[in-house]
Order: C-alpha cells, then structure tokens, then sequence
C-alpha cells in the first residue's frame, strides 16, 4: 500500500531551506556541512573534486574507525564478563571441594 507521507529527505531539504532563509545563511566555502547536508538529488550529474573526494573518504575512514572501536569495546565487555563468569564458577568450585574434604 503507497504512502501519501512525503519523503523524509525533502523534508529535510525544505526544513534546511527555510533555517538558512531565515537566518540569512547563504552557502558558503566557509560552512563545511552544507555540501555534506544537501541532498543526493541535488548533486547528481557532476563528479566530485578531487578535494571533495578526500573529504568524504576523510569522513568514511573516521566513521569505520568508530564503528570498529564500539566494535572492540563490545569485545572487551564479553570477554570481561566470560571471565567474571568462569572466575566466579571456579571460586564456587574451589568452596564445593573444600567443603567436601
């Protein structure tokens, strides 16, 4: 079934719009996000420049370094809490045998 929703990225577009009407914002080289915030429909059709392209693989690289230490933080937690695991099986362990002997 079809949605009459608009679509949440002109939306956004129109929400950016009026905030950069309404505050007089005018695209500068200065604002580094308003390229990045733009829509995708709006830059289609031209190749990015050479610094452009350093940028987003600048971006790309920084957001897979996050993602791949929430990655090991995650790791670190398991492993931690496996090891309070088998610490605490072994101490229990430790107190069944010393009670049985």
């Amino acid at each position: 079934m079809p949605s009459d929703r608009p679509d949440p990225s002109e939306f956004l577009a129109a929400a950016q719009r009026m905030l950069r009407e309404l505050f007089g914002d005018s695209s500068t080289d200065e604002d580094p996000w308003a390229e990045a915030t733009r829509s995708a429909r709006q830059s289609r059709g031209r190749e990015p420049s050479p610094e452009e392209q350093r940028q987003n693989l600048t971006f790309a690289l920084a957001t897979r370094a996050v993602e791949a230490l929430e990655d090991l933080a995650l790791n670190v937690a398991a492993i931690r809490q496996r090891l309070e695991r088998t610490s605490s099986d072994t101490a229990q362990s430790d107190g069944d045998d010393a009670n049985a002997g």
